[in-house]
């Protein structure tokens, strides 16, 4: 499967969030075309740095035992904040794919002015010593469109 494919995952799961009334923001973890785990923000329950990815990171080291997610994949309908690409770093992930860019997103702040994931990466040392790929903007319109209710990480409705 290909990175559009994946993604494709990510927005469909998105909808059934947003049908179901919950935030949109959705991660998965992949690896050799298996999601290995979902996360989705849990800010709204009062858990602040319950983040999309970082909770797709922690269940995935969770159910796989293991501290290093070297060899693996996350796809995210939004941009991941400077925090959640620290967590990404710290367990090794080698590439992040995501759709919407923070600037995408008007009614959500990202604690940085003019970050982006893509050039923060660039400064990061992941424990394997390898370097982070970050692809964005995949599908991005379809994800801009996902988080037009949201405000401050949460559903408007």
């Amino acid at each position: 499967m290909t990175d559009t494919d994946f993604m494709k995952i990510v927005i469909k799961k998105g909808k059934d969030r947003l049908n179901r009334g919950e935030p949109p923001l959705l991660s998965i973890i992949v690896k050799d075309d298996k999601i290995i785990s979902e996360g989705h923000s849990s800010v709204a329950n009062f858990e602040i740095s319950g983040h999309n990815d970082a909770n797709a990171i922690n269940e995935a080291c969770k159910k796989l035992k293991v501290y290093s997610l070297d060899g693996y994949t996350m796809y995210s309908t939004v941009e991941p904040c400077s925090m959640c690409l620290a967590c990404a770093a710290w367990a090794g992930l080698t590439k992040i794919v995501f759709g919407g860019f923070q600037e995408d997103i008007p009614n959500n702040l990202y604690e940085i002015t003019d970050y982006h994931a893509i050039n923060h990466a660039e400064k990061l040392r992941l424990p394997n010593d390898k370097k982070m790929e970050v692809i964005g903007g995949i599908l991005r319109e379809e994800c801009t469109n996902l988080m037009k209710d949201v405000k401050d990480w949460m559903l408007l409705k």
